[in-house]
C-alpha cells in the first residue's frame, strides 16, 4: 500500500513541471535582453542624459 500511495502522490512531479517553466521563462527573458539589450541601454542612457 505505500508504493501505491508514493506512486499517486502527485507533489514531486508538480515542483518538476513549475521548475520546467520557471526554466522556460528565465530562458526566454535571457533571450529578450540579450536581443534587445542595445535598444535597452540606449534608452536608459538618453533617459539619465535628459535628467
Amino acid at each position: 500500500m505505500h508504493l501505491y500511495g508514493m506512486l499517486k502522490d502527485r507533489k514531486g512531479a508538480t515542483m518538476a513541471e513549475y521548475a520546467v517553466i520557471a526554466a522556460v521563462l528565465i530562458l526566454v527573458a535571457i533571450v529578450a535582453f540579450t536581443s534587445l539589450g542595445s535598444t535597452i541601454v540606449a534608452k536608459i542612457e538618453a533617459l539619465v542624459a535628459g535628467m
